[in-house]
């Protein structure tokens, strides 16, 4: 099923952080599989952010100094973060912690399939697609300048971006999973549309 441009929305609200468009257009175009997977991280400890201060109610739990992801994640696991969730962002950061600690590293095959198995199985949900069936729509230029539409698919794609994909799935199940806990344990929070989106 195809959504027509104009149906799709900007995030807003609580959520804002972690759909900020600038982040994911750089994840797809940068060539870098280090900068793909570093925005990526970064998002995700926005999510553990959110999670953890909705929880507590407290405006940033984490404020006054660094705190590491894995230290973020387990405050999070305590306050009810399912394993299978902690697992794949764990795996995300062993992949973001390799950059940092392995000069030339470039993603291995089998650290995308250990993701993709993952995304697919953390969080079930009958709404949303596996990452070998999810496909990336965009336009670009060709050598004359001309736009011409752009299609990355699972099996044809490079692992940065199927880094990506996982990723994109990920954060639409983390999302759809976060406002049902939120609405079970009566916790508010916003999520809107951005005027002019």
């Amino acid at each position: 099923m195809e959504i027509p441009i104009e149906d799709h929305k900007v995030v807003g609200g609580d959520f804002s952080r972690i759909f900020e468009a600038k982040d994911y257009l750089a994840m797809l175009n940068v060539p870098d599989e280090a900068t793909c997977v570093l925005r990526g991280h970064l998002i995700l400890e926005e999510v553990l952010n959110i999670w953890s201060s909705k929880l507590t109610d407290t405006e940033d739990l984490f404020k006054g100094g660094f705190v590491s992801f894995k230290t973020k994640l387990n405050v999070s696991n305590n306050l009810g973060l399912p394993d299978d969730l902690s697992k794949t962002l764990n795996k995300i950061n062993e992949i973001r912690n390799r950059f940092s600690h392995r000069k030339g590293y470039r993603i291995e095959d089998s650290a995308i399939a250990s993701l993709q198995v993952k995304v697919d199985e953390c969080i079930p949900s009958d709404s949303l697609r596996h990452c070998a069936d999810f496909e990336i729509k965009g336009s670009g230029k060709d050598q004359d300048g001309k736009e011409v539409p752009i299609l990355h698919k699972w099996d044809e794609s490079n692992n940065r971006i199927k880094f990506l994909i996982a990723f994109i799935i990920l954060m639409l199940k983390i999302t759809k999973w976060m406002q049902s806990e939120f609405q079970k344990r009566g916790i508010d929070y916003t999520i809107i549309e951005v005027e002019g989106s």
